[in-house]
């Protein structure tokens, strides 16, 4: 079946000032994917599937939601009689969708809770959901038997897969969904949500309208945190530049007050464990191979500091002092700077990113991370002597964004 919309999305990133009237659209930056889902709703061209790709809290959930705003909007004209353009964030529908409670829409992710409404599904634990690491086949196939009623509250039935690349290995849940995207129902819209385009199987993505994100600018997260969040704006300029272009984690930190405090206990590992001998650093390396065993993300995260940490001694070496990320460290992050050879931030940021390569092609984590240990260079042991820890030989356990258990 060939798609409404052939042509594939600009990649996107948030726009300068995009943040302000956009209306009842919650999504921070991506004006060009919002502006293209507002064309195609207008023009009746909405596709039957989208594939929304970029990194973790980017916004690619608050974008689909969007969407299931946008096709289910019922706007009530204001006094002037003039409707609202959807999504409004305001009628029925908007309201919600946005308390999670609209029939016709539904987000699956690995932990979503089996009803047992299809042929050869069973209803499923609170303790089997919590365990489940993978999207099953059974969530298709209760996926395929809500889609093949007619929307309950009018509009249109929206199903999202967040995290649809953790689809069972096994290939039935993408073969079932694949039979979905090829014959799709009328006023269905499947929305699957993945880190990267690679990471689907290609008769899938060909099946689906492609839109990728990318970082979101410092200055419209700031403006969001404020607007939306209420943020001090002292707190806003941290934490959207900590957010390294991704919204959903500073607002994550914004509504979390143990944030800042795991996120500077991470930087302290980092810096503890670039200042440390052999045997400090392949203890390190030890400890996030076991975190990665039972919590891939996290660990993944560990290493987007460890880059950040090196961006920033890079940026002061060459007094490039307010693109800074790190500010409260800015000062030992510039004594690290002042001694460190010229090449030295870059050869780090190259063996990190090597590690983060080699684990995400299923290398084996202690090697890869200790080789990585290994190439870093070091730092001087004074900076991290006499900084403040209540613990600083903390087992690794929570990298700043991380949502405590």
């Amino acid at each position: 079946m060939t798609m409404p919309d052939a042509a594939p999305v600009p990649s996107t990133s948030g726009d300068a000032g995009s943040t302000g009237n956009t209306g009842g659209w919650q999504t921070i930056g991506h004006s060009a994917a919002r502006l293209y889902l507002q064309r195609s709703h207008e023009a009746g061209r909405v596709a039957h599937a989208y594939l929304i790709t970029g990194p973790d809290q980017v916004g690619k959930r608050t974008l689909a939601l969007d969407l299931a705003r946008l096709v289910n909007c019922t706007p009530t004209p204001d006094m002037f009689g003039d409707d609202a353009p959807p999504p409004c964030g305001k009628c029925v529908p908007c309201d919600r969708i946005a308390r999670d409670v609209h029939a016709d829409v539904k987000t699956i992710d690995p932990h979503t809770p089996l009803l047992g409404v299809s042929s050869g599904t069973r209803e499923s634990t609170p303790d089997q959901d919590a365990a489940r690491t993978l999207i099953s086949i059974g969530h298709v196939r209760e996926m395929q038997h809500d889609v093949s009623l007619n929307p309950f509250e009018g509009g249109k039935r929206v199903v999202i897969f967040d995290g649809a690349h953790r689809m069972a290995p096994d290939g039935s849940g993408w073969n079932a969904l694949l039979k979905t995207l090829e014959e799709p129902p009328e006023n269905v819209v499947i929305v699957l949500l993945a880190p990267t385009v690679g990471s689907l199987p290609q008769t899938v993505i060909s099946r689906c309208q492609p839109i990728e994100l990318h970082a979101v600018p410092t200055g419209e997260i700031e403006q969001g945190l404020i607007e939306r969040g209420g943020a001090d704006p002292e707190v806003a300029a941290q934490l959207a530049r900590l957010a390294a272009g991704r919204p959903g984690r500073a607002f994550a930190a914004l509504n979390d007050e143990t944030t800042l405090d795991r996120y500077r206990q991470a930087v302290l590992r980092v810096l503890t464990a670039s200042a440390g001998d052999i045997e400090e650093r392949f203890r390190y390396a030890n400890e996030m191979a076991r975190e990665f065993s039972r919590n891939r993300e996290m660990v993944e995260r560990e290493l987007e500091l460890w880059t950040s940490i090196w961006r920033d001694i890079m940026l002061l070496k060459h007094e490039l002092t307010n693109s800074v990320a790190n500010v409260e460290w800015t000062g030992q992050l510039s004594v690290v700077a002042s001694a460190s050879a010229p090449d030295d931030a870059r050869l780090a940021i190259e063996a990190i990113s090597r590690a983060a390569d080699g684990l995400r092609r299923n290398g084996m984590p202690r090697v890869v991370l200790e080789v990585m240990l290994l190439e870093i260079p070091a730092i001087p042991p004074e900076i991290v002597e006499n900084m403040n820890s209540a613990d600083e030989d903390e087992a690794l356990g929570g990298g700043w964004d991380e949502t405590p258990s």
